[in-house]
């Protein structure tokens, strides 16, 4: 006598319910631990990319001023504009004029401040300026 298709042999077991839950536990805890890789890598290149437009709008005001007079360099504000300030959230730009080694040098310290998911940050540069012009002597 022939046994009915639909009968198995006890060496022919499936999958029980506990084992496809183990294998969806274990699934879910990889998707998420790649899904927090996946967010932390996008946060950073945020991030960096922030820093980039920032140094970018310093080298911008750093060949401004390189252009200028020394004694235009001296009337300078304490801070500046450009397009790329505009890329950053409540981004601007500071300038500082300071006494150096001498009366023919100074130093100037091109910054930018912005928000970056309600943190401050900010990103300085600092060069000497003489008479002969930016970082001569």
């Amino acid at each position: 006598m022939r046994e009915p298709v639909n009968m198995r042999k006890k060496s022919e077991k499936g999958l029980t319910y506990i084992e496809v839950l183990v294998t969806m536990v274990i699934l879910a805890v990889v998707l998420v631990a790649l899904l927090s890789c996946f967010l932390h890598g996008f946060n950073v290149l945020s991030r960096i990319r922030q820093m980039s437009i920032a140094t970018q709008s310093i080298q911008e005001e750093l060949e401004r001023i390189r252009n200028m007079s020394y004694n235009d360099v001296l009337a300078l504000g304490t801070s500046f504009t450009n397009e790329s300030l505009s890329l950053l959230e409540n981004g601007s730009g500071v300038l500082s004029l300071e006494d150096s080694l001498g009366d023919d040098i100074k130093k100037l310290t091109v910054s930018i401040l912005w928000s970056y998911r309600e943190m401050e940050m900010r990103k300085d540069v600092v060069t000497f300026i003489t008479k002969k012009g930016i970082n001569r002597k």
